[in-house]
This record gives C-alpha cells, sequence and structure tokens, in this order.
C-alpha cells in the first residue's frame, strides 16, 4: 500500500455510474482504494439517481476511503412520462453533464456508451473503462473497446480474445482481477440462508439479450415446473435488465408467489451481489455471465438451449461446456436427475475455465486496478506482467 500522506490533490477521476446497479461492484471497490491510497487523487463518485448514490455509499463503506466524493449526476426535472421517479435514459445524463465531466482528468465506467462524451468534446478526459461481467458472449468483442485510453480485464481470457481481434493497444490495457470479489468477501461470504427446508436450491437466471435468453421461449415453463416441484426450491433472478425493459412483469409472476419454496427477486440488491450465487446449490442459465460468478465455488450448472443452437467448438459457449445443456423442461428433468456425476464431468473443466477468467492478486484486485490507473496517469501507459 502506497505510503499516505498530505498530498494537493493533483488529478480529479470521476467514476460514472450511468446504468443498472450490477455495474457498480466492477468499479466502486477501486474507486475506494484510489481515494483511500492515493492523496494525489481526488475521487468522485458520480451516481445516476438519488437512490443510487445512497447505494454507493452503503457499499462504499466496507472500504476506509473518507476523502471519498459523491454526486448525483441525474438531471434535476421530468423526463418521462412515468415522472421523476423514473432513471434517466443514458445519453441525456452524459448531455446534461457535459460541462460537469470536463473538469475530471480521467473518466472511469463499467460500460462502453460514456465513450459518447469524447464525441460531445471531451477531448483532454482520459477514458478507463473497467469493463463488468465474464463471460463468453462475443458482444464483449465491442470494437469500441479500443477507444478507451485504458482497458482494465478481469483476467486472461478477456485479454487474449480482445487481442486476437485487434481491440486492445500495447501500453493501453492491463489484467486488473475481478474487484467485486473483493467486496463480495467483505461482505461476507456466508449469508443467512434462503430456505430451511433441506432441499436443494435451483438458481435460474436467464439473460435479458433475446437472441440467447431461454426465459422467451421456455421461462414461463420452467418456472411452472418448480412451483411444483417436491424435490427443488428455486430462486428466479433474471438479469436485472429485464425489469428496466420490460420483459417480465410482475403481475405475471403473481401465480408463482406465496410458495414456500419458490423466490423471485427481479431486480434487488441481493440480485446482484451474489447472495444468491453464493446460496444456490445448482446454477440454471443461458447467456449470463452471473455463472463464472457462481463458479467461485465448483458446483452443478445446467443450461437451457431451446434456440438449438449448435453450440460445440464456438470460443462463445465456452461456458456451456461447463454443465449439462438441455432444450426443454424434460431435458432439464433428466439433468437434475443425475447431478450425482457432475463432479467427475465438469468440475476440473469449472477450475480451469475460472483461472482463465479471473486473474488472482495477493494484494487484492481493487489494489492491482488503482496501481494500474495511477501509473498509466503519470505515465500515460501501462505494463501488463501478467502472462
Amino acid at each position: 500500500m502506497p505510503e499516505t500522506r498530505r498530498v494537493q490533490a493533483s488529478m480529479k477521476i470521476g467514476f460514472i455510474f450511468n446504468a443498472q446497479s450490477h455495474q457498480i461492484f466492477h468499479s466502486l471497490p477501486v474507486a475506494s482504494v484510489l481515494a483511500r491510497d492515493y492523496p494525489e487523487a481526488e475521487v468522485t463518485l458520480l451516481a445516476r439517481s438519488p437512490a443510487q448514490q445512497d447505494y454507493l455509499q452503503e457499499l462504499a463503506s466496507f472500504y476506509e476511503a473518507p476523502n471519498l466524493r459523491f454526486q448525483i449526476a441525474a438531471p434535476p426535472f421530468p423526463y418521462g412520462r412515468l415522472g421523476p421517479e423514473v432513471t434517466a435514459p443514458k445519453t441525456l445524463t452524459l448531455i446534461w453533464n457535459l460541462r460537469a465531466f470536463s473538469r475530471f482528468d480521467a473518466l472511469v465506467v463499467p460500460e462502453r456508451t460514456s465513450l459518447y462524451l469524447r464525441k460531445m468534446g471531451l477531448r483532454k478526459t482520459k477514458f478507463i473503462h473497467t469493463t463488468h461481467g465474464a463471460g463468453d458472449d462475443e458482444r464483449e468483442w465491442d470494437t469500441r473497446i479500443r477507444d478507451f485510453d485504458l482497458v482494465l480485464l478481469p483476467g486472461a481470457k478477456r485479454r487474449d480474445r480482445l487481442l486476437a481481434k485487434g481491440l486492445l493497444r500495447p501500453g493501453h490495457y492491463a489484467i486488473g482481477g475481478y474487484s467485486k470479489f473483493d467486496l463480495v468477501r467483505r461482505m461476507g461470504l456466508a449469508r443467512p440462508p434462503i430456505f430451511r427446508n433441506g432441499r436443494k436450491t435451483v438458481l435460474y437466471n436467464p439473460h435479458h439479450n433475446q437472441a440467447h435468453s431461454s426465459w422467451f421461449r421456455i421461462g414461463r415453463e420452467v418456472l411452472e415446473y418448480f412451483a411444483h416441484s417436491d424435490r427443488f426450491n428455486l430462486i428466479f433472478a433474471p438479469h436485472i435488465r429485464m425489469r428496466d425493459d420490460g420483459a417480465i412483469q410482475e403481475k405475471e409472476l403473481q401465480p408463482y408467489r406465496n410458495r414456500a419454496h419458490v423466490l423471485l427477486d427481479l431486480g434487488s440488491p441481493r440480485s446482484v451481489d451474489m447472495s444468491y450465487s453464493l446460496a444456490a446449490d445448482i446454477y440454471l442459465g443461458d447467456w449470463s455471465s452471473q455463472l463464472y460468478e457462481f463458479l467461485l465455488r465448483p458446483r452443478p450448472a445446467i443450461f437451457l438451449n431451446p434456440h438449438g443452437f449448435d453450440w460445440r467448438n464456438r470460443e462463445e459457449f465456452l461456458w456451456w461446456t461447463l454443465g449439462k445443456v438441455v432444450a426443454d423442461i424434460s431435458g432439464l428433468d433428466q439433468a437434475l436427475n443425475t447431478l450425482e456425476h457432475w463432479r467427475g464431468e465438469y468440475e476440473a473443466a469449472q477450475q480451469a475455465a475460472f483461472t482463465y477468467s479471473f486473474a488472482q492478486f495477493g494484494q487484492g484486485a481493487p489494489r492491482r486496478a488503482a496501481e494500474v490507473i495511477m501509473t498509466f496517469l503519470r505515465e500515460g501507459r501501462v505494463e501488463d506482467d501478467c502472462a
């Protein structure tokens, strides 16, 4: 840890949170360590709403960073038919804050929409991308990644793939590890049990991407299957964007509420802080990078393929090699009935995929990422020293 000393802040670094709360975990830990360990850095967290600012402050309390600053970036006027409680569109927030954001030497973001600020005139500001998640979705090979001044990567897998596609520039990327794990460990890996009935618990975590998501084809059949099961508990926690995009309505879930062995969560803090990934015995999904978070501790995984993808030997389907792949409810039932063999079939592959996806640092991912950011801002380049 750098020696703490009284130094006049010479670098203003803003962390923009202009999306759903699941992205917070990938950059807030880095911001906290920067504010704590580097007195020359003035670090501000820029929230999209008052409620999000409260959540940022709650999570930041797990780090001793009293110098961390908070600011609400939301436009102070109604911007939709539903009233001011609705979160502003990303681009509107960026346009409204153009002048305010221009005072920062660097802006750190877990998403890529914020690069629009550069087109609006922020030429001198450095844009730093923490990314979020560590899945195999081909959409992660977004050509906008090349436009960032610095890209922080969770592990060798993402680096190798982006290099192969020509999307990383020498001196402008480094492996920083997976900061979410650091924050989750501080919050406590041992969480109170969700069910106390002795059944195995299945986490059903469909993705919002309609091209790959199981929800739009057989999702309701999955809920029906578990609603009538006398063997399994179900946690239904779809990607948080499905609620915000209107893909799932609360009213359509009403038949499954008030069942002691079914928990439905469309976007509470527990749906993004790994509470369910830590609690479940079995992962059931399709296209979400939460699968790799679930593999923090190897366990059985089942992937739903109602689209009939020819998935074998394809890079973007690497995660589907880590468990059973089934096409329908009949296949799901069969997979659940043969789980006793999962360890011999998949445990070694799960461990290898986890190691390839997430770099491990003795100093912790947030400290590694903070060090990389400060080195880049001081020297204009950084070396990726992770083989």
